[in-house]
Order: C-alpha cells, then structure tokens, then sequence
C-alpha cells in the first residue's frame, strides 16, 4: 500500500519533470533567441549580450604583426571594441501554438582606438580621426526585433517551431561623431532598412538530457540605407546540449558558428578613411564559438516561474574578411517571468 501511495505521487513529478513548463532546460542557453514557446497570457524578459573585442588584428584567420605592411594605410588602429544590447523580450501567446513577440532594444558601444606608427599618408579625398590616441562612444536605441512563433510539432520530448521574425529600422544607422562625420559602420544604432530574421528551431528532451539546434538567417529587404550603406546578410546554425542536475537548474554547452558578409555600397556624405573600421570590407567573415552556461528556474514560492539563464563564449575559429580586430568573449544573460 505504501508503495502504491508512494508511486502516486512521484509518478506527476516525474512526468512534470521530463516535459513541464518548469524545467531550467524548458528555456535554451542564454544566448539563444526563438527557441521556446509560452502558452498562454504574456511574458516579459531581459536580455543582454556583450561582445568584445581585443587582443590581435586577424586579417582573415591570420595574426597580424605589428609591422605588417597591411597596416600602413591606417592612421589608428583599433585597440578594443565593446558593443553590448539590452533587449526588452516581450512575448504574447494568442493560442498554444502561436506566439507573437517584440523586442526592442538599446545599444552601447565604445572603441578605443591608438596612433599606427606605421602610417603613410597619401593623398586622398577623404578626412581622418587624426592621430592621437583615443576612445569614442555611441549609445541610444537600436532596431526593433517583430516576430510571429508557430509550433509546427510537440510530443513528450520533440518540438519543432518555426519564426518569422523581421527587423524594423528604429535606431539611427546615421549617427556622427566628434568631428561631425558619420561613426564607423559596424558603430551604427540601426540599420536604415528593414531585414528579415526567418529560423527555425528544434528541441529534444527526457529525463535529464536536452538538446536543441537552430538554423537562422538575417537578409535586408532593402538595396541600401539613406546613407547608401548596403547592410550585409549573415547565415548563423547552433547546436546545444544540456543536463539537468535537478529540475531548477541545467548546465549546457553549445557551439555558434556563423557567416556575415561585408558592408557594402559606401557613405554618400563626407567620412573618414583612417583605420580598418572605416573600410567596408573590413567586417564580416566566418567564425565558430563555443559556449558554457547555465540555467535556473523558480519553481515554488512568490517567484515561481522566473528564469535566469547566463552563457559565456569564446572563439575556436574566426576566419574574417579584412583587417579586425579578434573577438575575446560574448557574454548573454537572460532574465524572464511568464503572467
């Protein structure tokens, strides 16, 4: 008899915990976006993610020496580049399978930039930062992220969603610096142009394992900018594996590989030619992460329901177009209470 009662109420714990609503792995790592659906009524989150960049200057996968005759043609050399987003996820479930969503967002970014000993001056038509050393900043709102989830397949341990997801060009892609003259490209609030984010996401679950993989794409839908920038497109998959020590809390790994191309088009006003940020070609490339994290979840009490995720990644393989900077770490941290 006690066995029986026993089982009666572990049985619902259990099947709670290999598919409920509140497992730490119900979410993905951190730094996954699309990857979940709510079910009903509303949830708001946080999100921030933290590039830096620092350390060598790669042309493609390949150090670069400080006497590299590649760099004469620079009168700064980027030192550092920060560039962190805080996202306001905002999500609406208008039945079990479709969800809509909005984010909007707020960027800061800062690069610090040194005199190249190495520079040659030539004549051209266009203006430099000069030569002194120094750090510039850009901050305010970025573009808004609008996107329709639907969830094409569930089972106990299967899910398959696919995202429309489009960006809306509500940051200032025309920002200007110090000396009045546009910032760098990859400084930029927005983008001026509206651009689609299609995925589609797959999860896996049992016991204690999880597994996920998302294939994404972000395309413009416009040529060019106001400015006659031409936005580049980026190719992104994502592969993660969790464990879940107890229901509250999973630990993950995951691998971020990822294909942007570079800028195109050039600013139609007058800007400056004096260090590798400056140069269209000069962003984008490939480039493969790997990633630990965690995740937690409340699962009793008051604060029942809220999530906190954080991930930390580094790169294995960066294969980039022109002359950059080495991308050091990305930092996500996520935080959201479903209503």
């Amino acid at each position: 008899m006690l066995q029986r009662v026993s089982m009666f109420i572990l049985l619902p714990m259990l099947a709670n915990y290999s598919h409920g609503d509140l497992r730490a792995d119900g979410h993905a790592p951190a730094g996954v976006m699309f990857e979940h659906m709510h079910h009903h009524g509303a949830m708001i989150g946080y999100r921030v993610q933290q590039v830096t960049q620092q350390g060598s200057l790669l042309n493609g996968g390949d150090s670069l020496s400080s006497q590299s005759s590649l760099l004469t043609k620079y009168a700064m050399l980027p030192q550092k580049h920060t560039m962190t987003m805080h996202m306001l996820d905002i999500m609406y479930a208008l039945s079990p399978k479709v969800n809509v969503m909005i984010m909007p967002m707020y960027m800061d970014m800062g690069m610090t930039m040194t005199a190249n000993g190495l520079y040659k001056s030539t004549t051209s038509a266009h203006s430099s930062h000069g030569v002194a050393n120094h750090s510039h900043d850009v901050r305010g709102m970025g573009d808004t992220t609008l996107a329709a989830m639907y969830q094409v397949y569930k089972d106990q341990q299967h899910e398959l969603i696919a995202t429309l997801a489009f960006i809306a060009p509500t940051g200032d892609e025309s920002v200007l610096g110090g000396d009045g003259k546009p910032v760098h490209y990859g400084m930029q609030l927005g983008a001026g142009l509206w651009q689609a984010m299609p995925n589609i996401t797959y999860n896996y679950k049992n016991h204690k394992i999880g597994f996920g993989a998302q294939l994404l794409t972000r395309q413009p839908l416009e040529d060019e900018n106001d400015l006659g920038v031409k936005v580049p497109d980026m190719n992104q998959a994502s592969v993660w594996l969790s464990y879940a020590w107890m229901p509250e809390f999973t630990n993950s790994i995951r691998l971020q590989h990822s294909k942007t191309d570079s800028y195109g088009g050039h600013y139609n006003v007058s800007h400056n030619h004096s260090s590798p940020p400056d140069f269209q070609g000069n962003y984008g490339g490939e480039q493969t992460l790997i990633g630990l994290g965690a995740n937690w979840v409340a699962t009793v009490g008051q604060l029942k329901g809220l999530r906190v995720g954080v991930e930390y990644l580094t790169p294995i393989n960066e294969n980039l177009n022109g002359v950059q900077l080495e991308t050091e770490n990305q930092i996500n941290f996520s935080m959201s209470k479903a209503f």
